[in-house]
């Protein structure tokens, strides 16, 4: 058990590895609250059967029917102001949860894919260009059209090549939130 948490200190976790431990604990606190609201309920229907058993059988006992009563209420209100907290702590954990997700879709790494797409989309853009040069050059010069085959076949490799890899960093996230800008986390 020590082992493994030395094992969990000495390595960073990812931030998926923190979203999966936040919806780890925000589901485990769903579960006590629902437990929590089960064991109110439960305490609440004894509380209120015990109350009215005992002023249905006893008409003398008034006075202390009036205090099991009172006792009561005052257990409902606590169990009530607990509940309140456990509410306002699981909103917290949920907002704390979207706040990550939110980083997550931010990080280097998105803005990175999304740098990398346009840097190729540019590469493209510049092939097309040299492409018509080439031709254009071609048919200025006599002779030459030998290696406007050859320069051709070139463009159009590195071409498909810049697409492929486009395509590619595109398939890596199934996400479609684009990042605002390189500098949006500074």
């Amino acid at each position: 058990m020590a082992e493994k948490q030395k094992e969990n200190e000495a390595e960073p976790l990812s931030p998926e590895q923190r979203i999966e431990l936040l919806e780890k604990k925000v589901g485990s606190n769903k579960l006590v609250l629902l437990i929590l609201a089960l064991l109110i309920i439960v305490a609440i229907s004894v509380s209120v059967t015990v109350v009215v058993f005992n002023v249905a059988t006893s008409d003398d006992e008034d006075v202390a029917s009036h205090e099991v009563v009172v006792a009561a209420q005052q257990e409902i209100a606590q169990l009530k102001e607990q509940m309140l907290l456990m509410d306002s702590r699981m909103a917290k954990l949920k907002a704390d949860l979207e706040q990550q997700e939110a980083k997550l879709m931010n990080s280097g790494n998105r803005v990175l894919q999304v740098s990398m797409i346009e840097q190729e989309q540019n590469y493209q853009i510049f092939l097309s260009t040299l492409r018509s040069a080439v031709y254009d050059l071609a048919h200025m010069v006599r002779g030459s059209r030998s290696w406007l085959e050859l320069y051709s076949e070139q463009i159009d490799q590195a071409a498909a090549s810049s697409a492929q890899r486009e395509q590619r960093l595109k398939n890596i996230s199934s996400s479609s939130e684009e990042a605002e800008s390189f500098f949006s986390d500074f």
